[in-house]
């Protein structure tokens, strides 16, 4: 589709992508901040609702979307269940459950269109590597895969083993968290590689920001590591706008349409861009 010139919440600029997305293509990070579920224990932060995240699709050209359960909000999914059911079937959702939760809850999930789970290696609600596993076999009758969080690229490093051997599809965040400046020098790129080729692993081409050292408005030291991941595994690749940015804390925010197109860079072809935006996203979300 093609895009919109119009203003979004928490999107620096107006103007739409360069190039045309194809049919299909898909956000596979964002979340839904809605002022009708508070965060608990009081946690704060911005609000991005369904209807300001409508007007961001309008403007990048982008037909669905994967909305990922955030970490302030624990392991309540009353806001992105609110928000699978006001976007409908072009939006999948990952949320965030405890290793007890009921079979019933997971088939409820299910059916509201969720099709995976967030585990943190680090963070307020860390799970230790070897326990994933167990989640596994957890979400395994549903055909859901695991996204994890890793924060840190030494993290992922330590963890590898264990994420090697994980039965189900797992898909990891922002890069790999891969730190620069070492950038494709840095350990956890060639455990990235190790990973990737197992055959299940997807990686999120997603929040540039949170290991640039330059910044903005490209982060253009994190293009190496990008090209480097789509030229190793094109097929197990995912973009994502990681809308409203909740971990760019000043203003502006980053503009979602200049790193849309910046998978231009990346991804120069277009028959590699309709891999990563539509047949990648197919397959992960829309197959169960």
């Amino acid at each position: 589709m093609q895009g919109e010139t119009l203003a979004v919440p928490h999107s620096f600029g107006m103007s739409p992508p360069k190039f045309v997305p194809p049919p299909g293509a898909t956000d596979c990070h964002h979340h839904i901040f809605d002022p009708r579920f508070p965060r608990p224990n009081g946690r704060q932060g911005i609000w991005g609702t369904v209807s300001d995240y409508r007007l961001l699709l309008r403007r990048l050209g982008l037909s669905r979307s994967v909305i990922t359960s955030p970490q302030s909000y624990g392991f309540d999914n009353s806001c992105l269940v609110d928000a699978l059911d006001n976007l409908g079937p072009t939006t999948r959702g990952v949320a965030a459950v405890k290793l007890d939760v009921s079979d019933e809850e997971l088939a409820r999930l299910h059916a509201q269109g969720v099709r995976g789970i967030r585990l943190y290696l680090i963070g307020d609600a860390p799970t230790p590597p070897e326990q994933f596993a167990a989640y596994a076999e957890r979400i395994a009758p549903l055909g859901w895969h695991i996204q994890m969080v890793a924060v840190q690229g030494d993290a992922l490093v330590s963890a590898e083993s264990a994420l090697a051997r994980l039965p189900c599809t797992l898909v990891i965040d922002h890069f790999g968290y891969v730190a620069q400046p070492e950038g494709i020098r840095h350990p956890s790129m060639s455990t990235l590689r190790r990973l990737l080729d197992t055959g299940r692993v997807y990686v999120k081409l997603s929040a540039p920001y949170i290991t640039s050292r330059v910044g903005p408005p490209d982060y253009a030291d994190v293009d190496e590591v990008a090209t480097e991941l789509v030229r190793h595994a094109p097929e197990r690749m995912l973009w994502g706008t990681d809308w409203p940015h909740p971990l760019v804390t000043t203003e502006p925010k980053p503009d979602d349409a200049l790193m849309l197109d910046r998978l231009s860079l990346w991804a120069p072809s277009e028959m590699l861009r309709n891999q990563i935006l539509v047949v990648n996203p197919t397959r992960v979300y829309w197959m169960s």
